[in-house]
């Protein structure tokens, strides 16, 4: 049996974003790769990531790291990174406290060096895209070459911003379409403004470039970010 790894962190999808290029390292340094994630992220995975083999476990943030041991056990994984810090039952939420909270080290930068992985292949960033089902959301949406894609929603509620995009329109995120169908509105926008979310770490490890606006949380818990953004 050749080399094999396991990684834990079953959610949420902007941590997963974040992690992928993590587990291509390990791919293509000869490691076959698996990771428990939330079963209703699965579909959605499978469909863009070819160099993970993605297990699911119940999206349940109680349960799902004992299940994902379980999982890799039963896989005969024996080389598992925990990088699911926060999560009950996680053995690196000692450790991440202690360097403290995320607040003094970014978090990206604290799971990459679990998984002993540089923070830079962070955004060697690789998916299979589906350009029909792209142009799809873009024609669906796209009514004018100058827009704006906004998304001010997350989990504590609506960013209260006064945003003035001029003549162009404004492109509102919805759940209607998997994320990473997304891309080529994004890719063709002319400004950008999201909350700190998993469209966000897109754009980020896409190294997508136009105007773009972060709306942070409340208590800053940033990833690193080397593309600009108006940090708002």
């Amino acid at each position: 049996m050749g080399k094999s790894i396991g990684i834990i962190q079953p959610g949420k999808i902007g941590d997963i974003i974040i992690l992928l290029p993590a587990a291509k390292y390990y791919h293509d340094r000869g490691y076959k790769v698996y990771w428990p994630i939330y079963d209703t992220y699965i579909d959605m995975f499978r469909e863009v990531i070819e160099y993970v083999d993605f297990l699911p476990v119940t999206n349940n943030v109680y349960t799902c790291i004992n299940e994902a041991y379980s999982k890799l056990k039963e896989k005969s994984v024996t080389n598992i990174k925990d990088v699911a810090a926060t999560f009950p039952d996680s053995t690196s939420t000692e450790e991440y406290v202690r360097l403290g909270d995320g607040l003094t080290q970014n978090f990206d930068i604290f799971k990459y060096n679990i998984l002993d992985v540089p923070i830079d292949e962070k955004w060697n960033f690789s998916i299979k895209r589906d350009t029909l089902k792209e142009n799809s959301v873009y024609q669906k949406l796209v009514k004018n070459n100058k827009y704006a894609v906004v998304n001010l929603k997350h989990s504590m509620g609506v960013v209260n911003a006064n945003l003035d995009f001029g003549s162009g329109q404004v492109i509102y995120v919805n759940e209607e379409y998997n994320l990473f169908h997304w891309l080529t509105v994004l890719e063709k926008a002319t400004t950008i403004a999201l909350v700190d979310s998993a469209m966000s770490n897109l754009v980020e490890q896409m190294n997508i470039n136009c105007k773009k606006i972060l709306f942070t949380k409340h208590d800053k818990r940033l990833p690193v970010l080397k593309n600009e953004w108006k940090i708002v």
